[in-house]
């Protein structure tokens, strides 16, 4: 039988999504990982790692999948930021031997300011966190701020005529579609050189398997 959810039981899922804390952020964590496991695998694709590249993920979640980053070339740094306290203790927890060695960095990050220099970074990605951005225009331009000349920017999301459909989503999300999503790198200073729309199948944040449309979008500073 289906489940049905409450209007609290609702708001606990998205607010958990936006900001994993507790026992329950680390259950909501491991499903994320779970569910945005090709969309990370296809973000992580766009940006073509290069041997000694420092690399930028806005909401690792968890981060049992940066081993697998760290691996696509040779002396590559990660850094990993999170709004969410539990989910930077779980990524520090899963990556122990990366981050004594200096090759993952995990920072708890306040959403708005980004705390690095100008041009730190070769390649930058984030996979569905742009629905939680405070100030999207503000906080994309902060990308920028941080992004070397000539790097990468993947921005990586599930389209809105989905996201639309989930009952959790009109609790504090964003959606986006492509044309949003571009105008909105566009506004910020980014050129959009690829936009990639695909269909995969996964489970929900509800416990359904679902076949969800997704955007890899590429842009370059």
């Amino acid at each position: 039988m289906k489940k049905e959810w409450s209007e609290e039981e609702l708001k606990e899922v998205a607010r958990q999504l936006g900001n994993p804390d507790g026992a329950n952020g680390v259950k909501t964590g491991e499903r994320m990982n779970l569910s945005n496991a090709n969309m990370i695998n296809r973000g992580v694709e766009s940006l073509d790692i290069k041997t000694g590249e420092t690399i930028l993920e806005i909401g690792p979640g968890n981060g049992s999948h940066v081993g697998s980053i760290i691996g696509v070339a040779e002396k590559v740094i990660y850094h990993g930021i999170d709004i969410s306290e539990t989910m930077i203790l779980e990524a520090n927890k899963s990556n122990e031997d990366l981050v004594a060695s200096g090759k993952a960095i995990f920072t708890l990050s306040d959403g708005n300011k980004l705390d690095f220099q100008d041009d730190f970074f070769d390649k930058i990605f984030t996979v569905n966190t742009v629905y939680f951005w405070q100030d999207p225009v503000a906080y994309a331009k902060e990308i920028f701020r941080v992004l070397k000349p000539g790097g990468v920017f993947s921005l990586v999301f599930s389209d809105k005529s989905f996201m639309e459909q989930l009952p959790f989503t009109k609790f504090g999300f964003q959606l986006y579609d492509k044309n949003l999503a571009e105008t909105l790198l566009k506004q910020s200073g980014f050129s959009v050189s690829e936009t990639i729309e695909e269909i995969e199948t996964t489970q929900s944040n509800l416990g359904e398997f679902v076949d969800r449309p997704i955007v890899i979008m590429r842009a370059t500073k």
